[in-house]
């Protein structure tokens, strides 16, 4: 389904017919708010995305690959060949150490939006291989389409529907029933894309330990 069609789902769901009830900008809002939700509900396979950055020795940024919405790991090949997954900590962490400190990078941190610092600064030249979770733009031309499978588009119209009738005031339980419907949908949707999702774990390459800071792992939502 695209815009268009998605749009024309919701307003027979909902039977809103007359734009001076909701006009159809209003319903692409609704439309594109719950396309949002559904896209950060959890960490879908199909918007994991790769990429690699040059690092120069002596260099201690980098910056977020165009397109990424978050950097989820940051890792590279050392010179035994071994991938090396970086921890990710916090810049006042690294602040209790040694900033100064060169070598094989063991962490990385966040230090804006867009640009993440390495410690320890490496000596060589690296090839960081970023992990990260791209940018999903909204539906605005009618005919654009949402990124998942079009077996699952309904999910959007449901949920979508069931919003507005809730808004309008309707009580004829209908709101409530297109809303099951959409959980229906996105637990086959979340069957369908995680039951085959990669779980391997890296493998760790040479790793100096360091005692005063703590790595915190990632988490990601369970249910929708």
């Amino acid at each position: 389904m695209n815009l268009s069609t998605l749009r024309d789902r919701v307003r027979s769901l909902t039977g809103i017919r007359l734009q001076d009830i909701r006009s159809d900008d209003q319903i692409d809002t609704v439309i594109n708010e719950s396309y949002q939700e559904i896209i950060e509900s959890t960490n879908w396979p199909f918007l994991r995305s790769d990429a690699s950055v040059s690092v120069v020795a002596g260099t201690e940024e980098f910056s977020t690959p165009a397109g990424y919405s978050e950097v989820t790991s940051v890792s590279y090949s050392d010179n035994l060949g071994n991938n090396v997954r970086l921890n990710q900590t916090t810049l006042d962490e690294i602040d209790l150490i040694d900033q100064d400190e060169e070598g094989d990078p063991v962490y990385y941190a966040r230090i804006n939006e867009d640009t993440f610092r390495l410690w320890p600064v490496p000596v060589t030249a690296l090839t960081l291989s970023i992990r990260g979770k791209e940018v999903v733009a909204s539906l605005s031309a009618d005919s654009s389409n949402p990124i998942f499978a079009e077996q699952f588009h309904p999910l959007i119209a449901y949920r979508s529907a069931s919003r507005i009738l809730a808004e309008e005031g309707d009580d004829s339980g209908r709101s409530q029933f297109y809303q099951n419907e959409a959980n229906n949908f996105f637990s086959r949707m979340l069957q369908f894309y995680t039951r085959n999702t990669d779980t391997r774990m890296f493998v760790m390459g040479s790793r100096r330990r360091r005692e005063r800071i703590n790595a915190y792992p990632r988490v990601y939502p369970s249910g929708f």
